[in-house]
């Protein structure tokens, strides 16, 4: 037998006491073959017995029985066990049998003979489903701190060895693992081992790799379920070849789980978690675990996404060592088109460049991964890093009776202020004429002509709409009006971050939508950047 299983909801146990066997004999047979395990007890004292030793979804009782009678038993089960329902079932109920029966919690109450079994069915079938949604809202109830105490850690901006550690941790509490494991799905379904937590020798290591396709992950991803394998050993029997599973069972584990993780509907990853004991893991744990799944996945996500930009900073001045004679020659443009901007410059430049720069990456690789764009590679993150910055060098064309004007711009004021836009352009562009261009010269022509368009088409210098605007541009757009609402200029005091967004959410109708989405549900993050920076600023870091 497949020992691999998606977890089912178990089927229910039921209570028949009746004092009669026939009676017994027809509800067992009849039940049985409705998937419902059953017990009997012949009257209410041992009923009583069996309550108290295992546990019932329903209970089905005749009225008249011998030394315990249906009336008392249904008096002391709403006193002991008032979560379980009870349908009475007798051939010689009247009504005060009825009034005294629904006082005591019984859910129904039907006659002997049954003559139509559809009426039973569907009584016994409500009695249950009601029973499993107070259990269910109870056990809701009795995780909620857990599950806060999970979100809380989880919005909390940790790094993804924080996270996985601390889940490690908390599910502990909640689930019988003996070993948790975190593992990353790649574009190409190759799995790698990212980090694991055991109290056993560990044998399956952090960093292996393999195909999903050698694994029983492959169900778990396609069919976005939490797997169960409750017999590693009757698996492994089945599956030879699956060197993963005689690891783990080396490790001394017996059963396994696999949740997966899944960000906008694709799976980017596995909790992986294994108990030395079979079949340990049951539907409540599985129940609790999707219920903060999506939350784990999008932490862990970020996280990664977190690591990948910490990289990315560190590894800055070993790219620009390192930068061919393509780049040398694209930083003496760099030199040539900035040496204009000397006059041009004031107090809030250097600040407000390092920050344009900064959001512009992290919107960008917000973008890669929640947008799943694959076209945002490495030197295309490389080259935003660089051409950002650029965005207003037209500004050096700028009377500074303009530029630095203390007081919000007249009409005609405007219209040469906007003229910054097409002199930055032309300056680079007679730029690469001298010393030729490339994707880096490219994007920054596109940034610093185009980030005062608008989506909704109502910008400048062009008013172009929606996708006509390069994308590069559309990033700045967002980053540059953050900026500049949450930093000082001439003409006002910097707003905080939370009137900026607030201002932002107004005027969305000019951001690219999926971009200004991907801000907005991060924007606590670009909250951090402007406070990461200027905290070095006045430290001198």
């Amino acid at each position: 037998m497949n020992k691999i299983t998606a977890i089912q909801e178990e089927p229910a146990r039921l209570l028949i006491v009746d004092d009669e066997p026939l009676i017994r004999k027809i509800l067992i047979k009849y039940l049985s073959d409705k998937n419902y395990i059953i017990d009997t007890a012949e009257d209410g004292s041992l009923a009583l017995e069996k309550l108290q030793h295992s546990s019932f979804d329903l209970v089905l009782t005749d009225l008249r029985m011998p030394k315990m009678g249906g009336r008392e038993l249904l008096k002391l089960m709403s006193e002991r066990f008032p979560e379980i329902p009870k349908i009475v079932l007798t051939g010689y109920g009247t009504n005060e049998d009825i009034i005294i029966a629904l006082k005591n919690g019984a859910y129904d109450f039907l006659t002997k003979p049954i003559t139509d079994f559809t009426i039973l069915d569907h009584s016994i079938q409500r009695a249950i489903e009601r029973k499993r949604l107070n259990d269910k809202n109870k056990k809701y109830v009795e995780q909620l701190t857990q599950i806060n105490e999970i979100i809380s850690m989880l919005n909390s901006g940790k790094s993804t060895e924080d996270v996985f550690y601390t889940l490690y941790i908390i599910l502990k509490r909640i689930i019988p693992f003996n070993r948790l494991a975190l593992t990353i799905l790649d574009y190409e379904n190759n799995i790698t081992l990212k980090l694991v937590e055991s109290d056993r020798k560990i044998l399956l290591n952090t960093g292996d790799t393999f195909s999903i396709t050698d694994t029983s992950l492959e169900i778990a991803s396609e069919k976005k379920i939490a797997l169960n394998i409750t017999d590693l050993a009757e698996y492994f029997l089945e599956n030879p070849l699956s060197t993963t599973t005689q690891l783990l069972i080396d490790e001394g584990m017996a059963s396994y789980l696999a949740l997966p993780l899944i960000v906008n509907n694709i799976t980017r990853g596995f909790l992986l978690f294994a108990s030395d004991k079979k079949a340990a893991f049951t539907r409540e744990h599985i129940t609790f675990l999707e219920s903060i799944s999506g939350q784990i996945a999008l932490s862990i996500q970020r996280g990664e996404l977190l690591f990948e930009i910490e990289q990315h900073t560190k590894n800055l001045e070993h790219l620009v060592e390192l930068r061919s004679r393509q780049i040398i020659k694209t930083q003496k443009t760099t030199i040539f088109a900035l040496s204009k901007l000397a006059e041009a410059r004031d107090m809030e430049t250097g600040d407000h460049l390092d920050r344009i720069r900064s959001y512009s990456v992290f919107l960008a690789q917000l973008h890669k991964y929640i947008g799943n764009n694959q076209e945002i590679t490495s030197r295309y993150l490389q080259d935003l890093y660089d051409s950002s910055i650029l965005h207003d060098i037209g500004k050096v064309g700028i009377p500074d009776i303009i530029l630095l004007k203390e007081s919000f711009l007249n009409n005609a004021e405007f219209e040469i202020m906007k003229s910054h836009t097409t002199i930055g352009y032309e300056a680079l562009r007679s730029a690469t004429l001298e010393l030729g261009s490339d994707s880096f010269l490219n994007m920054a022509m596109d940034i610093t002509r185009y980030h005062h368009e608008r989506w909704d088409g109502k910008g400048y210098p062009e008013g172009l709409i929606g996708e006509a605007i390069p994308f590069s541009a559309r990033i700045v757009a967002i980053t540059d009006v953050y900026d500049a609402l949450t930093s000082r200029r001439p003409y006002k005091d910097a707003y905080s971050h939370e009137k900026a967004i607030m201002i932002m959410k107004e005027e969305s109708s000019r951001f690219d939508p999926q971009l200004f989405n991907i801000f907005m549900d991060n924007n606590h993050e670009f909250n951090n950047i402007r406070l990461r920076i200027s905290t070095e600023e006045m430290t001198g870091i």
